[in-house]
């Protein structure tokens, strides 16, 4: 009796489920084009409510926050694992993974074209529109794709879980920080991290794709060296 491959049936289940959250709330979206719907009126009065004055604590602490779906923060991340696995599949398909959601990102961004909640009220500039969160769509791929990467690498116990908490707790904070922040709607950030989870099961299945197939399993910066070597 053939073993059934239920990593891959989650994976799958993972992209079905997320593809019909963004769609649910792109469809609402869309209905409601003039304006926020009850839930994110609700959510973002509470937001609104809890952050406190402007320069205190919450403003400081939710700026910090959201610097982790930053651009700086994410090349970074791309370039520490550019040089730790010697540019093998691993770093390949997470640059091409955070390359794939931020351009899925701006695509449906330009097609929505939702306008951010009231500027009177938001904490820092953003210049483009709000539909979905570009930082909840950064979050939900990049540390969802590196607690998979993690879980598959030979790093000890302790190590891993603390990057698993770290993760867990980053995502939904920096999607917590553009409400707070006054940037996004609830449907937005919740919106961009389904996006995000998506891309990242599509790379996970790259993932076994490569070990299956013996696909730049061994670093790019080794081949080269190598083939230097053999050269000379």
């Amino acid at each position: 009796m053939k073993k059934i491959n239920w990593k891959l049936y989650i994976k799958i289940a993972g992209i079905v489920l997320c593809m019909i959250t963004f769609i649910i709330l792109a469809i609402f979206i869309y209905l409601n084009r003039l304006e926020p719907l009850a839930l994110d009126v609700a959510m973002r009065d509470f937001s609104y409510n809890i952050r406190g004055d402007k320069y205190g604590f919450g403003y400081w602490f939710f700026r910090l926050i959201t610097e982790f779906g930053n651009v700086y923060i994410i090349v970074g991340i791309v370039v520490f694992s550019i040089i730790v696995t010697r540019c093998d599949y691993r770093a390949i398909l997470l640059t091409l993974g955070i390359l794939g959601a931020v351009l899925l990102n701006v695509g449906l961004k330009e097609i929505y074209m939702r306008e951010r909640p009231i500027e009177a009220m938001r904490w820092m500039d953003e210049s483009s529109t709000s539909f979905p969160s570009g930082h909840s769509t950064a979050v939900g791929f990049l540390y969802t794709f590196i607690m998979y990467l993690v879980y598959h690498s030979k790093v000890n116990k302790v190590l891993k879980r603390t990057t698993y908490t770290a993760c867990l707790m980053i995502i939904p904070l920096v999607m917590f920080s553009r409400l707070i922040l006054g940037v996004h709607y609830f449907t937005d950030v919740l919106a961009g991290v389904s996006v995000g989870i998506m891309v990242a099961c599509l790379c996970m299945m790259g993932f076994k794709l490569c070990e299956r197939f013996d696909f730049m399993t061994e670093g790019l910066f080794d081949v080269v060296r190598k083939n230097k070597t053999e050269n000379k």
